[in-house]
């Protein structure tokens, strides 16, 4: 079959925009923010007529404007009127499946990247993930830092404690930087896992298999819940109210054993049917998506939800209790990360940070708490507290310029006027321009 020479074009165009720059344009000498309002997330404040100088991948200087030396020949950004906050992280997102092409990746990477995500935490590891991991690393590849959960553990894959104790030790030696738990895994092998994890010094993350179940998960000491993974069925809260005792008491045991929550609450709602298809397909950001993933998407979607026993109350239902669990474990000082398990069904990766925000605040949770999620909580859930997850001097320059105070409006983290990652600015300008080459891409 021949492919026509239009086609060919727009795709060579559109590689050549999301193509990284050369090294010498990727990392000048220094950066400056200029007169810059900074949130920078380690305590709910702001600090105005800042200048932020950036210098080899970090934060070298925060000071007032009037009294921080630019150096010479330093590119200057206007902040005037501008809020700077740290890199967002995804603490639930996903690679492209196996057998994506290099423009696949690269378009996925950036669509993260063009919405100030600059950490993804990708939950399901296959072939190739660690080069592609090292290759944004070296500054080959333009994304955000990828922090790779191995290949599963389910029922098919960890049948008994042996099947479990040898992959916890391959994908170690593999270099994977935690493991990813899928349901069916029975409680024998479960358990296998977690001691030979932290033998070794790893962690294991995701869903809590039924076998296992909620409460177990947790006082094991799995680091991460996915979803709010199991914790309707615990609570009998699948169909009626949420018991307020009951919840209470597995906010009590989550905190204290320490493990977070990665609520994904637009997606799950997606997944349960909560939600109105014609609402979703109006998503502006499906344009950035090829034509046939959304077309199996909708399948999908209209196939759950026609099914016979579908019940649309109760899906609402199960709704609203999520985001009844989600307040009192946050109320309850429970770990609160930010994930929105793109790209799957209508959440598209990076855009879909936006929508979950939004989300995380009709449960009740404050713009802080919000922003926190998505940054000092990341940071010092893995171990990289004054790293990354703030603005401060020595940290990552991982950061997102915004047009308004996100702390007043947790929407503004939509309007953003620039992105810095590692040291590599990326202005509104040339992020519009790549994302108009994704949308008019013969992919679509």
């Amino acid at each position: 079959m021949k492919i026509p020479i239009s086609l060919l074009c727009a795709a060579a165009c559109a590689l050549a925009i999301l193509a990284p720059p050369s090294a010498a344009a990727q990392a000048p000498d220094a950066t400056a923010f200029v007169n810059v309002t900074v949130v920078p997330m380690d305590a709910e404040r702001v600090i105005p007529g800042q200048t932020v100088v950036v210098q080899g991948g970090r934060v070298a200087a925060i000071g007032p404007a009037a009294q921080i030396n630019v150096p010479p020949g330093a590119v200057k950004i206007d902040g005037a009127g501008r809020f700077l906050i740290p890199g967002l992280a995804e603490m639930h997102g996903h690679n492209p499946p196996p057998g994506s092409s290099d423009e696949t990746v690269a378009r996925t990477y950036f669509l993260y990247v063009a919405n100030g995500v600059t950490f993804v935490r990708s939950m399901l590891g296959w072939d190739g993930q660690i080069e592609l991991r090292e290759k944004v690393r070296r500054g080959e590849l333009l994304g955000p830092r990828l922090y790779l959960a191995g290949p599963s553990f389910n029922g098919g894959t960890v049948k008994t404690p042996a099947d479990a104790i040898q992959r916890v030790r391959d994908q170690k030696k593999q270099g994977w930087d935690l493991l990813k738990v899928h349901p069916g895994v029975p409680r024998a092998a479960y358990d296998a896992m977690a001691r030979t994890a932290d033998e070794v010094g790893i962690d294991y993350a995701g869903h809590v298999p039924a076998d296992v179940g909620l409460a177990h998960a947790i006082a094991t000491g799995q680091r991460t819940i996915d979803h709010l993974d199991g914790y309707a069925e615990h609570l009998g809260a699948t169909a009626g109210p949420v018991d307020a005792a009951k919840l209470a008491d597995i906010v009590r045991l989550t905190r204290g054993h320490g493990a977070g929550v990665v609520p994904t609450m637009v997606l799950w709602d997606t997944i349960i049917g909560a939600h109105d298809l014609s609402t979703l397909l109006a998503f502006g950001e499906l344009k950035y998506m090829p034509a046939q993933t959304v077309a199996g998407w909708t399948s999908n979607y209209e196939k759950r939800t026609g099914a016979s026993g579908f019940n649309a109350a109760a899906a609402k239902q199960v709704a609203a209790n999520r985001r009844s669990i989600l307040k009192a474990l946050s109320d309850g000082g429970v770990e609160i990360l930010f994930g929105t398990d793109s790209p799957q069904e209508f959440s598209v990766p990076g855009f879909s940070i936006h929508r979950e925000m939004q989300a995380m605040r009709a449960a009740g949770l404050s713009n802080y708490v919000i922003l926190a999620s998505a940054t000092r909580n990341v940071a010092e859930h893995i171990g990289e507290k004054g790293e990354t997850g703030t603005v401060t001097p020595g940290s990552r320059a991982d950061l997102v310029l915004l047009k308004g105070n996100p702390l007043e409006d947790i929407g503004n983290i939509a309007r953003q006027a620039g992105v810095m990652v590692n040291g590599r600015w990326l202005s509104e300008q040339e992020i519009n321009k790549r994302l108009a080459a994704i949308a008019a891409g013969p992919w679509n």
